[in-house]
């Protein structure tokens, strides 16, 4: 999620999450409106395995 590539509605229902580096779950996604545009970028929101603590 480093990149600052914006999205659609449409591409933010097909983005893949990158996966966590300690247990390989996906990561939790916020999506931020990015003002002046139509676009959305994605912001990383922890991992979503609950007993991972990365």
């Amino acid at each position: 999620m480093g990149d600052f590539r914006t999205y659609t509605m449409e591409e933010r229902a097909t983005y893949l999450a990158p996966s966590c580096e300690r247990c390989g779950q996906h990561r939790h996604v916020v999506w931020e409106k990015v003002e002046g545009t139509d676009g959305y970028k994605p912001r990383d929101a922890g991992c979503s395995n609950e007993a991972c603590t990365a």
